[in-house]
């Protein structure tokens, strides 16, 4: 019995086969079609280039054309080809073509009697001379004698140098009559070194298929297609190529390539070419064909395995298929695993909330100890004013200066005051402060050092203050929060003096363009490194356990960035530390308007 599967199984193969006849003729025109666009734009280029390098050929060989005809009825020269012609009249007409040659740049210019005789020439007094040389067999000659005009390429039988000539024949004035011939010899080899340069291959071929100029010098004076008996028989009664053997260059292919050298090392290019006006010439452009085929090949490539990612792509959805089902299949599984696990998860939750609620008042509660402990920190501060105050108070009262001790006791009202609002700044901490206005920094730096004096006194500390160029800077804040930051810095500072033996305190003031800059240094033991990075964090200190709650430097850091600054710690080189603070920089309207500050 034959089953489903006997049966499928030859209509699988065919469909296969099917695809895979499809996939290949999609692949050859793919290969096809790139091989057309890169032949398209190898054409375009080569014409371009072949536009450029006509023109550029046509320039240097225009720049000669008029003047053989000028040259002749010049009286100098007409003069050296006279029958009367003197041994001055040659003399100058050598000078003469030689000063021409050099300001024209050609590379020659030579005078020809009417037999074909050389008579004077630019370069008469070299060795490659051409007077006494004899030149009626080149078609310059000739054509110049029978038509009134020649032009033609050879390799100079003297020189041995290659090079095109241009010609006029000298009329008589008498009879109308040629006297003789100008020819002009220029060079091509310019025309060669910038082709090479410009890393291309170009080929300048004669009427009978030689190449005469190239880009590659290995390929000159070979033939680019077979050479006629006949023209072969003019070629060398003309000496044009002298005895160069004029072999093949490369083997015409039937798709119009030109295969060139032979083996292993022959290559293949595609020429194109485009005719000259002058003499037959043809100028070629060979584009390599290998970089053709890659281009093709490339793009089968590309679409080879565009066609393989696709399979693979099928054959994942295919087996993505199967996997969906399968996961559906786990999928209620676990729905039902979750249902029963979600009562369980209910009461984990609830739980959770729960501590969550104690969390929240344990956090609370630490909060409230905080609070706590920074209020009893702050309120010993002016705690101390009031003390040195009372006890000077007392003093001055003892020697009957009444006067000075009112001043003294109304400095502890201030304090007083100064204390019941910093209760209610510190119950609005968390609120990032209250109102701000432009607070003149100066003003409130010399305020708390005369808070400070006693002590600062005591210690016997050297203070320098520099206030910078801009006098009172105002920054903008408020002046509790700014008094609270200088105090708990300047006790920092005089903290660690006391076990220094000159102490020194210097206190720098310097506005920017928008923020003021004050530095408080001292010239104590410095800060442990280790502990730079925790100096402002809340309850951390240094001190010995009694001295202080290290909550001092984590209040300076949160009013500083409730102001909107920034505030660091650093070590100084030549001992101590450096507390530097950046503030906003205010500005006053009213000191704008030229008002005293405090005007209404």
């Amino acid at each position: 019995m034959i089953g489903p599967a006997a049966v499928t199984r030859p209509w699988r193969i065919a469909l296969l086969s099917a695809a895979g006849l499809l996939a290949a003729a999609l692949w050859w025109g793919v290969w096809q079609w790139q091989f057309q666009q890169s032949l398209d734009v190898a054409r375009q280029h080569a014409d371009n280039r072949l536009s450029l390098y006509s023109t550029t050929l046509e320039g240097a060989l225009a720049r000669f054309a008029y003047l053989p005809r000028l040259l002749a009825g010049q009286s100098r020269v007409r003069a050296a080809v006279d029958d009367n012609t003197a041994g001055d009249d040659v003399e100058r007409a050598n000078r003469y073509l030689e000063r021409v040659a050099a300001d024209a740049g050609a590379e020659a210019i030579f005078l020809l009697d009417r037999h074909g005789q050389t008579v004077a020439s630019s370069n008469h007094a070299t060795v490659d001379s051409f007077i006494g040389h004899h030149y009626g067999f080149r078609p310059y000659f000739q054509d110049a004698m029978d038509r009134g005009e020649g032009e033609f390429f050879a390799i100079g039988s003297t020189t041995k140098r290659a090079g095109y000539f241009v010609s006029a024949p000298v009329i008589s004035a008498a009879d109308g009559q040629p006297l003789g011939v100008v020819a002009i010899k220029v060079a091509l080899e310019s025309l060669q070194a910038s082709w090479r340069r410009a890393g291309e291959t170009v080929l300048l071929s004669d009427a009978n298929g030689v190449v005469i100029l190239s880009s590659r010098p290995g390929w000159r004076y070979r033939t680019l297609a077979p050479i006629a008996p006949a023209a072969m028989d003019e070629i060398r009664q003309q000496r044009q190529f002298l005895d160069r053997p004029l072999e093949r260059l490369g083997q015409g292919l039937a798709d119009g390539s030109l295969a060139i050298g032979g083996g292993s090392v022959s290559e293949r290019y595609l020429d194109l070419s485009r005719e000259q006006r002058r003499l037959g010439w043809t100028m070629h452009y060979l584009v390599p064909m290998r970089p053709l085929y890659l281009d093709a090949r490339n793009a089968f490539l590309a679409a080879a395995g565009a066609t393989l990612v696709l399979v693979l792509l099928g054959l994942w959805l295919r087996e993505r298929q199967k996997r969906h089902r399968l996961r559906d299949r786990e999928a209620r599984i676990i729905r039902e695993a979750n249902e029963r696990l979600e009562s369980r998860v209910v009461e984990r939750t609830r739980a959770l909330q729960e501590a969550q609620e104690e969390l929240v008042q344990a956090g609370k509660l630490a909060s409230l100890g905080t609070m706590a402990a920074g209020i009893a920190h702050e309120l010993n501060q002016p705690l101390s004013g009031i003390r040195t105050y009372a006890a000077n108070g007392a003093r001055l009262l003892a020697r009957g200066r009444q006067d000075a001790a009112e001043s003294n006791f109304t400095r502890i009202q201030s304090l007083c005051d100064r204390q019941d609002a910093l209760i209610r700044q510190l119950r609005l901490f968390a609120r990032r402060g209250g109102r701000r206005e432009p607070i003149d920094l100066e003003d409130r730096l010399a305020f708390v050092l005369e808070l400070l004096d006693e002590r600062i006194r005591r210690q016997g500390v050297e203070v320098a203050f520099d206030r910078g160029e801009a006098p009172n800077p105002r920054v903008l804040g408020d002046t509790l929060r700014i008094e609270q930051l200088l105090t708990n810095l300047r006790r920092n500072a005089l903290d660690a003096l006391e076990t220094v033996a000159r102490p020194r305190l210097a206190i720098a003031l310097a506005t920017a363009e928008e923020s003021v800059v004050l530095r408080i240094a001292d010239n104590g033991p410095g800060i442990d490194a280790a502990i730079l990075s925790r100096l402002f964090d809340p309850f951390f200190t240094t001190k010995a356990v009694g001295d202080g709650l290290g909550l001092g430097l984590f209040i300076c850091f949160g009013i500083v960035q409730d102001l909107e600054g920034r505030i660091s710690a650093t070590n100084l080189e030549q001992g101590g530390a450096c507390f530097e603070v950046t503030l906003p920089l205010a500005v006053d309207r009213r000191l704008a308007e030229g008002a005293p500050p405090d005007a209404d």
